[in-house]
């Protein structure tokens, strides 16, 4: 960021603070001196509704809060009037925002008497305060959480596209930043049991501990539309390269072959990938941008896909559509570290014959649809409250 925009910034900041009036950290009055605390530090401050990543780390803090704990959260840059600010403070959560009584949070911490835990959200917060937090917080024990394994993501990016060297540079910083620095943390969260076996070859494997996301069925299978009154195809995309990779490939490579087929099958597709895609360049997809609630794209719609081609980690978005019986069709790398079955849990393809004839035969089949429905309560189970909760006490 350039001098003058850094001026701006500063200046931008301190006329919101004023307008604002912060005076405090956000609920801080709830703050028991007699608890355990744990600060849940972030780069951005997180959209629970938006991303899988976020609304993990969501279900975590409430039941952190379940067990007793004081829960702050703390993101760079925000302020009291940020609508997800608003949303944790309903749910008693101490917020740490811009104020006029502690300028950052390295003042605000050690005012109080003790922090038990810091848990970094990503590699991002990892990199920008740990270094920080540490010197301030000599004692208090650092818990990394990897959301993915990131270095993996971009070495399976550059197999794909081996020329492209932004890819080989982000590589270089994350393999660093998680073999290097994660490490030295006390613990490591990984997203699965295949991520913490990677993990295993550079850090103890002592200190690595599985919490992978958090689901449960959101409506009784009885409430679901079944395979006569769904149709189409839906898939939940971001910014996120993979995501933007897999629609790209969705649509040049899959659903060609589908609609000699069947051209009357719709694919829509959820979220903001308009930030890195041309969509005239998609004119037969329709693109909904964010969707404020998803239950009725999840009840209407007949087949879930996700051609994941490469990334890491655990996909939010499949398990969600097990949340609402919505039958999947993926790759080996979107099942990846969920534990689920061909043709039981959900059909993986993966090359672009294979996946279009599966959302052929998927979208023809009923036996099969309610085969791979009725058994997304067996999928939902491994990431499950209970499971999480009992990891988490644990620590």
């Amino acid at each position: 960021m350039g001098i003058v925009k850094k001026i701006k910034k500063h200046f931008k900041r301190k006329e919101k603070l004023k307008i604002l009036q912060t005076q405090d950290v956000v609920n801080i009055e709830l703050w028991d001196p007699s608890r355990k605390t744990i600060v849940f530090v972030s780069r951005d401050f997180p959209t629970h509704d938006q991303d899988s990543g976020s609304n993990r780390l969501k279900e975590i803090i409430l039941l952190y809060k379940q067990m007793g704990y004081n829960c702050i959260l703390f993101a760079p840059h925000v302020f009291e009037d940020n609508s997800y600010v608003k949303f944790y403070q309903s749910l008693d959560v101490i917020v740490f925002v811009e104020n006029n009584k502690y300028k950052t949070i390295d003042e605000f911490l050690p005012t109080l008497k003790s922090v038990d835990y810091i848990w970094f959200n990503g590699p991002f917060a990892l990199n920008l305060f740990y270094k920080k937090l540490k010197n301030i917080l000599p004692q208090t024990k650092f818990i990394y959480d990897m959301v993915d394994i990131h270095f993996l993501r971009y070495k399976r990016a550059i197999e794909i596209e081996p020329t492209r060297i932004s890819l080989k540079k982000n590589y270089k910083h994350f393999f660093r930043l998680e073999t290097v620095v994660a490490p030295q943390l006390d613990y490591i969260i990984a997203i699965s049991d295949k991520e913490k076996e990677v993990m295993s070859q550079y850090a103890d494997r002592n200190k690595i501990i599985t919490i992978s996301n958090i689901h449960y069925p959101k409506i009784d299978i009885s409430e679901r539309k079944s395979f006569s009154e769904s149709k189409g195809i839906i898939f939940i995309g971001s910014i996120h390269e993979p995501n933007i990779d897999a629609v790209k490939y969705l649509y040049e490579n899959i659903m060609p072959i589908v609609w000699k087929a069947n051209p009357e099958i719709e694919v829509s597709v959820i979220g903001n990938v308009a930030d890195k895609l041309d969509l005239k360049l998609f004119p037969k997809f329709k693109f909904l941008g964010f969707v404020e609630s998803i239950e009725e794209l999840f009840m209407n719609s007949r087949i879930m896909v996700a051609p994941l081609r490469f990334g890491a980690g655990v996909k939010g978005k499949i398990g969600q559509a097990f949340e609402y019986f919505l039958p999947v069709i993926t790759t080996d790398i979107g099942a990846e570290g969920m534990q689920l079955v061909n043709n039981k849990n959900v059909l993986i393809a993966n090359d672009k014959d294979s996946f279009a004839e599966a959302i052929i035969r998927l979208n023809n089949d009923e036996t099969l649809w309610n085969t791979l429905s009725q058994h997304s309560i067996d999928s939902l189970q491994p990431f499950s409250l209970e499971a999480v909760s009992s990891t988490l006490k644990n620590i």
